[in-house]
């Protein structure tokens, strides 16, 4: 018999708390690779916008990753099949939400993501790229709002705070380049709902990661938004695929690169709430422009350095509050078995 029943318990939770603590840096350092990933789409866009239009060019993306994360699928269920199978005492209660109604979030959520680029791509067409950047800002402002009113997601102060310093810096700043235009004023409102179809996305991930693992959610969200791409391309009488074989490098770049992004983003809304994802991807502009200075030799001006500081000053608010993180919560169920997710 135990004669101190406390100690044994606080060594079971030890164990607990360090394994709490390196999911949720495993999250953060997978959100950081994210936007790294995703730097270099738009540097491959610009490489092969010249043969291509921006709606083959996405269709495509979304065509050639549903064929490398279906292969995958495809192994892995072969390796599967020599795995022991799980004990009843492993195995996952049942979902909260039916298996339909994931179904139906995960072809909404794929569908956001088309719309996303789509809209983007038509925006920077008809409004500068200082305005769409300035809009897109709005982001985090959006996924908070959103995640209070659908999901009830409750912020604390400081990161409410954090999120206001971030986003106003960037917007104080780029307010400078903006401009004002009826010639412009269907770009900047594609612009506001590339933004919205943003934040949806986002929370719409963060929802089915609660349930599935990365790449079931992955392979979703990219084979969902085939149909949008296609719809798109037979209005416009755009052809499905490039015309020369020269194309292809670019495509697959941007394919790749988009993967590991969107794989590792989906991977830390595991841990992280989609509000703080939306927030860190603020830096996606700064980071591009120094791929962009190494490749193209363009030059980052200072007020986009004062932007980055200010960015990093909000996120450093942010990540210090208890809203970045998703409490464990051992009563969300799973279709799939979380030891397996990567």
């Amino acid at each position: 018999m135990n004669s101190f029943p406390h100690i044994s318990a606080v060594s079971d939770e030890i164990p607990q708390k360090l394994l709490l603590k390196s999911e949720k840096l495993w999250s953060f350092l997978s959100l950081l690779g994210g936007l790294i990933s995703f730097s270099f789409v738009p540097v491959f866009t610009k490489w092969g916008a010249l043969e291509i239009s921006a709606e083959t060019t996405i269709f495509d993306r979304f065509f050639l990753t549903t064929i490398i994360l279906g292969l995958a699928s495809g192994i892995q269920a072969l390796y599967r099949q020599f795995k022991p199978k799980l004990e009843p005492s492993q195995l996952l209660p049942k979902p909260a939400l039916s298996l339909m109604q994931l179904l139906g979030l995960l072809l909404l959520t794929g569908t956001f993501l088309a719309a996303m680029l789509l809209s983007l791509a038509w925006s920077l067409i008809q409004t500068t790229v200082a305005n769409c950047e300035l809009i897109n800002n709005l982001t985090p402002v959006f996924t908070v709002f959103g995640g209070w009113l659908l999901f009830k997601h409750r912020f604390d102060r400081r990161f409410l705070i954090g999120c206001a310093i971030a986003v106003s810096g960037l917007l104080i700043v780029g307010f400078n380049d903006f401009q004002i235009g009826i010639d412009k004023l269907q770009g900047d409102l594609l612009a506001l709902v590339s933004a919205l179809f943003l934040s949806a996305y986002l929370l719409g991930a963060e929802k089915l990661r609660n349930h599935w693992n990365t790449d079931t959610v992955l392979l979703g969200c990219f084979s969902c938004g085939i149909p949008l791409t296609l719809v798109v391309l037979a209005i416009n009488h755009e052809s499905l695929f490039p015309t020369s074989g020269q194309s292809w490098l670019p495509i697959f770049s941007m394919s790749v690169a988009g993967l590991l992004g969107q794989g590792m983003l989906l991977y830390s809304l595991k841990k992280l709430s989609s509000a703080f994802v939306a927030l860190v991807f603020l830096l996606t502009p700064f980071t591009t422009a120094i791929l962009a200075r190494i490749m193209f030799l363009e030059t980052v001006s200072w007020s986009n350095s004062f932007a980055f500081f200010v960015v990093i000053i909000g996120l450093f608010l942010t990540i210090t509050s208890s809203s970045t993180f998703k409490e464990k919560d051992n009563n969300l169920p799973s279709y799939i078995n979380s030891s397996e997710d990567a």
